[in-house]
């Protein structure tokens, strides 16, 4: 065989070789961020974390920043407490969920299958595999996290798609896009799994003097 083309098969079988090793290595990743996404929520019956909330427009300008904690139990009980820019709680006890504007000095109060159906932090309160309800596609391993891109299959879902981002094989990112075409990014910090609450903070009794909006 000529030394031109000898080189030329050369570099192909390598570089072909090349290819397939590093596709098996991305399909490895890939299949391990879906078994640390299942592995976590089959793990987590309750966790606890602060959070960074950010709500970008479809043209990429931040709509609103948003910090506080969160306290989630299955099944479907949550508090979500909003420190800052301004002081909000929703609270679930898995039969109804409280929405507490302490500024407007108003609640809402709304059925909480109704509410959370479809909503993208209800599959934090899931416990079944995740491909009956999206279909997955795994992404590389980008900022020191495993990504999946979460599509769902229902159609009248409140959001288009999901990306989750696992960090130590906990939740660190969830990023969404909505209908609106607009995009949640909520950052976990010092999440803890399985922590034990008390009942009690699962439940909302609205002060007095304030607007309850809803069957309560």
């Amino acid at each position: 065989m000529p030394r031109k083309l000898f080189l030329l098969f050369l570099l192909s079988f390598t570089f072909s070789a090349y290819a397939q090793e590093a596709s098996l290595q991305v399909a490895e990743q890939e299949s391990e961020s879906q078994q640390l996404l299942q592995a976590f929520l089959d793990e987590a019956q309750s966790i606890s974390a602060h959070f960074k909330q950010n709500l970008v427009d479809q043209y990429g300008y931040s709509l609103q920043e948003s910090t506080g904690t969160l306290r989630m139990q299955r099944p479907g009980k949550f508090h979500w407490d909003y420190v800052l820019p301004y002081p909000q709680s929703i609270i679930s006890n898995g039969q109804k969920i409280w929405m507490y504007d302490s500024e407007l000095e108003q609640v809402n109060v709304r059925p909480y299958d109704q509410v959370l159906a479809s909503s993208p932090v209800n599959l934090l309160d899931k416990n079944q595999a995740l491909s009956l309800e999206f279909n997955i596609q795994p992404m590389p391993f980008f900022q020191d996290q495993h990504w999946l891109k979460l599509l769902p299959k229902n159609t009248e879902s409140d959001f288009k798609e999901m990306l989750i981002g696992l960090q130590d094989g906990k939740i660190k990112t969830m990023q969404f896009i909505d209908n609106f075409n607009q995009t949640t990014q909520i950052k976990f910090e010092q999440l803890q799994v399985n922590p034990v609450f008390n009942e009690g903070q699962f439940e909302f009794t609205p002060p007095q003097g304030v607007d309850v909006l809803g069957d309560f």
